[in-house]
């Protein structure tokens, strides 16, 4: 009976089904217990001839397919179960082999462990540890890979120099292993103990692959000169031998080393990119993607380019089937996102963290990494005391392990969360914010981490306490320790710094233009959250500082914050900030109101002060007279006055309080009332009418103020004028009889109010028909343009001389006319008063 009319029965039987006809006809049983039936019927030498026949078969079927898994993975059963155990062993390593190059570990593993179940040889029990332990490492089992390499050491080490290689290499693996299972420490032990297992061996590729892991390990544990040099070593050994491996990931290590040029490190990284994946070294391409994200965040601050590199990384690392190493790069890619404010991809993204988390045998140190997002998104719904029981409980666990990365962002995390509740009004402890600083600044001293921002925070904390002098030693450190070309982000921690400091000693001027330029960093980063707080605390300084306009300048920064906070989704941060707003406008209201009842007290005040100057100016037979005061603010510190005396003779007064508004008004008000009292006493005496006025200015008030007087006596009658000057600006006499010449009635004595027992010398002057003369305050000669020039005494005798020939009022207008265009629209920076007095010449 033929093969086929077998098969027909059974077919006919419901026993067995046609799976496939073509490229070759195929036969599968209906059910698995018919399988098992028919199996378990055979006697046991038949069933070994079976498999033997069958195995045989299938090499002789596919000769070019016994490498691939399958293939591979189906004859080593059939001979294991023919008891050809040397046959199962040769097609279950090379299946093993298959499955690990296709990033198959699950069934790596299998096919390794059953491999050394029929392994007799100490050599290939070696090279099958060697596979096993890749196989649980690609799984995340981090111990479980060192154990089982720990077994493959001890079987190289008996094997003398000609176990070197395989020892180098699985001394390397074991402290990658380590550092991935977050203990750095027993990396650095095993490579250590790998270097010295070796030392006597000769140059070669897993020599190379150690000495780079011992430059990791150094690296990792705060030593990077050492690192440095192991590194090299490696690189410059890895190059000599051609090993393209040794090669992607020294440089890949050496890129992410301190003291390293921003274009050595990025170049670096580069080069092992582009050496890795060329080669098709998915497992260092993964890392030198992740190492290039960060320096190209670090260096560049282009955050969107470092997230497409962690991203990538991740990519690679899903392909290998290596979920810590997946789930490192996508944990920094979402600590990307978090600083973006792109929040939808951080919840897109979590769930996957938690799945990946949970593949892993040893899920703390993945977990410790974790835990920097959970406290920030806590922080995001204002959960501050949560998130910083959480960093405590995760720097508790980084000292225990070792891990000084995730002890220093913990620590610094920590005094971020203290400064902030500060800021919030919460009572903090600040010794253990120093104490997690201190920590902080030793590790990255040691070369982990940047060496700016735990000096900058260490400056932040003290500013907060009042502790300036500190806080300025901190903040001068941070600056020395950024080296010749700070990163943008040194450059930002700094002027943050700067910000802090400058608002913690009330020198608003100084932190509103810090936080503008921090302010400006964020944004360029794309940081929005960071931008966002920056404009808050940019607007704490406008509304603490709380000059006319900042309130207004607050309530726009306000509403940018609260815009940029909504389109984020933090809804926490934008509540506050509608509580700022609302204070802002609150304090806008109340300040409009102050204001209102401040500028009618001052249109009050100047109608008042405007009552004490001349309703007319006196009508003198034979003489032009006119007077001017235009006051710089609402009310004035300036004054003229008109004193009718006895005979005939009348006093002429300008003066000048050393202040502008309400204070040198009342000054003003009281010197007037003063000078006229005793002008009735000493009719005649101009000097001790000054004499009485000091004294009872520096009995009577204490305001600190001074004043300039000009006090002149005019004879109508014979145009004699005795005066005295009081520290003011000299008038001038324009004398129509001489051409030209020009008189200056000096001081004849110091300003009122600076002194007591001082004395004024009387002066004398005679008017002669037609000469003009010009009393003025300060106002005058020293109004300023917008380019800051004075209009100067010059150009005072200039208007005047070419308008001599005109009346008292016309002179004036001239004068005023010039000055105002020369001033133009700069700001008035001081009163103006402006007397002429001209006597009449009747032969014009």
């Amino acid at each position: 009976m033929t093969l086929v009319t077998h098969l027909n029965k059974l077919e006919t039987a419901g026993l067995i089904r046609v799976a496939q006809v073509e490229p070759e006809l195929e036969y599968l049983f209906r059910h698995t217990l018919v399988r098992e039936a028919a199996y378990t019927s055979l006697l046991t030498n038949d069933r070994k001839r079976l498999h033997f026949a069958v195995g045989e078969a299938v090499e002789r079927m596919y000769p070019d397919r016994l490498g691939s898994r399958e293939i591979a993975a189906t004859l080593a059963r059939h001979f294991r179960e023919a008891g050809d155990d040397q046959r199962a062993l040769k097609y279950y390593t090379v299946a093993a082999e298959a499955a690990l190059a296709s990033y198959a570990n699950q069934e790596a593993e299998r096919h390794h462990r059953r491999a050394l179940a029929l392994v007799r040889s100490e050599r290939e029990r070696a090279a099958l540890l060697s596979g096993l332990g890749e196989a649980l490492y690609a799984q995340s089992r981090y111990d479980e890979a060192i154990q089982v390499w720990r077994e493959g050491i001890v079987l190289y080490q008996a094997l003398g120099p000609e176990g070197y290689s395989g020892l180098a290499r699985l001394y390397a693996r074991s402290a990658r292993a380590a550092w991935h299972g977050g203990d750095p420490p027993n990396g650095l032990k095993l490579s250590q103990e790998g270097l010295e297992a070796v030392e006597d061996a000769p140059e070669s590729h897993e020599v190379a692959l150690l000495v780079h892991e011992a430059g990791r390990a150094y690296f990792f544990n705060g030593l990077p000169e050492e690192a440095e040099s192991l590194c090299r070593r490696a690189l410059e050994m890895a190059e000599h031998l051609g090993a393209l491996d040794v090669q992607a990931d020294a440089l890949a290590t050496i890129g992410v080393l301190p003291n390293q040029p921003d274009e050595v490190a990025l170049e670096s990284l580069t080069r092992a990119v582009e050496i890795a994946e060329s080669a098709g070294l998915l497992d260092i391409a993964h890392r030198a993607h992740h190492n290039l994200g960060v320096n190209i965040s670090n260096f560049l601050g282009d955050q969107r380019a470092a997230h497409d590199h962690y991203l990538k990384a991740a990519e690679l690392a899903r392909k290998r089937g290596v979920p810590y190493e997946e789930l490192f790069s996508l944990i920094n890619a979402i600590t990307i996102s978090l600083g973006l404010g792109e929040l939808a991809f951080v919840e897109e993204n979590l769930p996957t963290v938690e799945q990946l988390i949970n593949t892993i045998s040893d899920p703390a140190p993945a977990r410790l990494n974790l835990r920097g997002i959970q406290a920030e998104l806590m922080i995001n719904r204002g959960k501050w005391a949560e998130a910083l029981q959480l960093l405590r409980t995760s720097q508790s666990e980084a000292q225990q392990r070792g891990d000084l990365q995730a002890l220093l962002n913990n620590s610094v995390g920590i005094a971020n969360v203290l400064t902030e509740l500060d800021r919030l009004g919460e009572p903090v402890d600040w010794g253990e914010a120093d104490a997690v600083l201190k920590k902080a600044i030793e590790i990255s001293d040691r070369g982990v981490g940047g060496r700016v921002w735990p000096r900058c925070l260490m400056s932040i904390v003290h500013a907060r306490q009042g502790a300036f002098n500190d806080a300025r030693v901190f903040l001068k450190e941070a600056g020395e320790v950024t080296g010749p070309t700070p990163t943008i982000w040194d450059e930002g921690s700094l002027k943050y710094t700067e910000a802090e400091l400058a608002a913690a000693e009330k020198r608003w001027s100084d932190a509103l233009a810090a936080y503008e330029i921090v302010a400006g960093i964020a944004a360029r980063l794309e940081m929005r959250p960071w931008w966002a707080g920056m404009l808050r605390l940019w607007a704490d300084v406008y509304i603490s500082r709380g000059e006319p306009t900042d309130l207004e300048r607050a309530q726009a920064l306000l509403r940018e914050a609260l815009s940029a906070y909504e389109d984020m989704g933090l809804s926490y941060f934008a509540g506050q900030v509608e509580e700022k707003l609302r204070d802002a406008r609150a304090k806008t209201y109340d300040q409009a109101i102050a204001h209102q009842q401040i500028t009618e007290e001052m249109a009050q005040a100047r109608r008042i002060q405007e009552s004490f100057l001349p309703e007319e100016i006196p009508d003198l037979p034979g003489w032009q007279l006119s007077a001017i005061l235009e006051p710089a603010r609402e009310t004035s510190g300036d004054y003229y006055d008109f004193i009718s005396l006895p005979d005939g003779q009348i006093g002429i007064v300008v003066a000048d309080v050393a202040d502008k508004g309400a204070a040198a008004a009342l000054y003003m008000t009281s010197s007037r009332t003063l000078i006229r009292s005793y002008a009735a006493e000493f009719l005649s005496q101009p000097e001790l009418v000054l004499s009485s006025v000091n004294h009872r200015i520096l009995t009577e008030t204490h305001a600190g103020l001074f004043v300039t007087i000009f006090y002149g006596i005019l004879d109508p009658t014979s145009g004699r004028l005795i005066y005295c000057n009081a520290g003011h600006n000299p008038p001038y006499l324009f004398s129509s009889q001489e051409e030209g010449t020009v008189q200056e009635l000096h001081k004849t004595g110091m300003a009122l109010g600076i002194a007591e027992g001082g004395t004024w010398d009387q002066g004398e002057a005679m008017l002669a028909p037609g000469d003009v003369l010009i009393i003025y305050s300060d106002g005058l000669t020293e109004a300023q343009n917008e380019q800051e020039t004075l209009f100067s005494e010059e150009r005072v005798e200039k208007t005047a001389k070419t308008n001599l020939g005109r009346s008292a009022q016309e002179i004036q207008e001239a004068m005023l006319e010039e000055v105002h265009s020369f001033v133009g629209d700069a700001p008035r920076s001081d009163d103006l008063t402006l007397v002429i007095l001209k006597r009449d010449d009747p032969l014009t």
